[in-house]
């Protein structure tokens, strides 16, 4: 079992449902994927203006292209699970 399904099935079980039901209530077009998306967006909303402009980041080149790394995939991840909604 990998890393995901040890995550998938602690979720079943904290939930005490099936993988189902997980996936009825997580899935495409689900609230739970909407919550995900939100998630996302305040997640890298704080992370772009806390974090990547913070000063110390900017005044490291390599720490700001790292900064800016993690943003573009947050935007990737935001745009992939905002599909599903």
């Amino acid at each position: 079992m990998d890393e995901r399904e040890e995550l998938l099935a602690a979720a079943c079980e904290e939930n005490s449902i099936s993988m189902e039901d997980l996936a009825e209530q997580y899935g495409p077009e689900s609230f739970g994927n909407h919550e995900a998306v939100d998630r996302i967006y305040v997640t890298e909303a704080t992370w772009s203006e806390h974090i990547a402009s913070h000063p110390a980041i900017l005044l490291d080149a390599e720490a700001y292209e790292m900064a800016v790394k993690v943003s573009e995939l947050m935007a990737e991840l935001y745009n992939r699970m905002s599909a599903k909604d």
